[in-house]
């Protein structure tokens, strides 16, 4: 227990003096309020790239791809998502519904966990699957109208248009 504390301390004398050359440069270089400003907007939870915003929607989810099989849903419009300017995520699982949280970094994501009710839904319904998939994203990008999400670990890509 010992020398994992005098590690511990090792570890934070190397990187504590990194830290604060860090914070002397961007005080030193000029910051100006808009490189503040995009700076903020990079924060979790905060939408990085208005052009492309994720806000916009509901988004509904037309299948995912992955390096084995592809997974389309039977009736998108039973599976969506909807981004709120608030980091609240509100998602239709088939016949439940769902709440969460997301933060956004750049193109980096991170939803959930989801709450959700618990209907049992017809067979053949994707819901878990869906949800699996959601907590599973891990970037995001735009194709054309198309929002994608790439999941962890060569998981496959989520597709969704609006």
């Amino acid at each position: 227990m010992k020398r994992t504390h005098a590690w511990v301390a090792v570890v934070l004398m190397v990187l504590a003096p990194g830290c604060q050359k860090k914070s002397e440069q961007a005080a030193n270089s000029g910051a100006t309020e808009d490189s503040t400003q995009q700076e903020v907007s990079a924060r979790p939870g905060m939408l990085a790239v208005p052009g492309d915003s994720l806000a916009r929607g509901p988004w509904y989810w037309l299948g995912t791809v992955t390096p084995v099989e592809r997974i389309v849903p039977p009736s998108p419009d039973t599976y969506t998502l909807e981004f709120l300017p608030d980091s609240t995520l509100r998602a239709l699982l088939d016949c439940n519904r769902g709440s969460g949280n997301y933060h956004v970094s750049g193109k980096r994501i991170r939803i959930g966990p989801i709450a959700a009710t618990r209907m049992m839904c017809p067979p053949g319904s994707l819901d878990a699957e869906f949800g699996k998939q959601l907590d599973a994203a891990r970037a995001w990008f735009m194709q054309g109208d198309t929002l994608m999400m790439d999941l962890f670990a060569d998981g496959g890509t989520m597709h969704f248009v609006r």
